[in-house]
């Protein structure tokens, strides 16, 4: 009877555990239906007919738009696609002995596209379940010639730029300038990164201020530390909600030891933001510090990851949304409610 009695115990304990572990994030998608389009301009490209250039480059014209022209005139510095010396500009490019070596290390990744069409996929189901209302783009692979544009998002559409997560071991990684590619960057370009940081583009583009995304919502800053670090906890909060399955360090593009580190230090970060009023603080170089990447953030020992502002956001919103029965849509519209966040965070 004892023992009967120690098992019915044994399992109430683990049920309630199971119960207060169960995340609202957890929702199935199963029955989603979304109509998902991926293109692969980077492919056309690189595969091109070099005696068709002239049609393909009116094709890429209709089919791509902005994003073909701007990765023509800004990206590749060629001028205009309207210009009568696009296609000798084009086929000098694509027969050009270093650009041949970059397609094949892209095709080491991206040659089977197949498994971030699925993990891109499941992302926009749960999109589409928590904000219905919203267009699912099409998505466009691209190059960007290192210029930068992990993503490209516009309009409909979301481009991605697949040489920004070429590998941080690629060969052409190991060549790229230390003064312009800084070393915490490269460790960012591994192909695993891909679909998160692609996904947290549309995220911040799709509910951030126009002219605050144009500017780079990425880093953005608002009025003091609290409602900076607040936004970018709402939109890490988004992704969290639309790559469930995804680790929390790859989202935020940490390693394990550093997302160890965050979390162990969790409560001796926050009683230093209060204990140095850094969390009212209106300084934009104290807010920046723990917004913008670095290989660690400014003030905390270097074992801290960069942009650490950005996670405690992240945990202040989380618990917050946990805790309280708010949607995801209005939480993300809310103004102003930054100190009612502050004041359901505990640890």
């Amino acid at each position: 009877m004892q023992k009967i009695n120690y098992l019915i115990v044994l399992v109430l304990i683990i049920f309630l555990i199971s119960c207060s572990e169960k995340s609202k994030l957890n929702v199935d998608v199963s029955n989603q239906e979304i109509d998902l389009s991926i293109s692969r301009l980077d492919k056309e490209l690189f595969e091109a007919d070099l005696y068709k250039l002239r049609e393909l480059n009116s094709k890429w014209v209709n089919d791509y738009g902005y994003l073909y022209e701007t990765f023509i005139s800004q990206m590749m510095n060629m001028g205009l696609p309207q210009d009568p010396m696009i296609t000798y500009r084009l086929e000098k490019f694509l027969t050009d002995s270093t650009v041949n070596f970059i397609k094949q290390e892209l095709d080491k990744s991206y040659s089977d596209f197949s498994s971030y069409e699925q993990e891109l996929e499941d992302a926009f189901k749960h999109y589409s379940y928590y904000f219905p209302e919203k267009t699912i783009p099409k998505i466009v692979t691209f190059y960007s010639n290192f210029s930068g544009a992990k993503s490209f998002p516009y309009a409909d559409t979301l481009g991605i730029g697949l040489d920004m997560f070429i590998g941080r071991n690629s060969d052409v990684v190991k060549f790229l300038p230390g003064d312009k590619y800084f070393q915490y960057g490269k460790e960012d370009m591994d192909p695993e990164n891909m679909v998160s940081e692609s996904v947290k583009s549309w995220i911040y583009y799709n509910f951030s201020d126009r002219m605050e995304f144009i500017n780079n919502s990425n880093y953005a800053l608002r009025k003091d530390f609290l409602s900076s670090i607040i936004y970018h906890g709402k939109m890490m909060l988004v992704l969290d909600a639309m790559m469930p399955r995804k680790s929390i360090a790859t989202k935020f593009q940490y390693t394990q030891v550093e997302m160890e580190w965050c979390e162990r230090s969790e409560k001796q970060l926050y009683e230093n933001l209060i204990e140095f009023k850094l969390i009212y603080s209106k300084s934009g170089k104290e807010i920046a510090s723990y917004i913008n990447p670095g290989s660690f953030t400014p003030g905390l020992p270097p074992e801290s990851p960069g942009g650490i502002g950005k996670w405690i956001g992240y945990r202040m919103v989380k618990q917050y949304y946990e805790e309280n029965d708010i949607p995801l849509q209005e939480l993300l519209t809310a103004k102003g409610d930054e100190r009612k966040i502050l004041s359901f965070y505990s640890l």
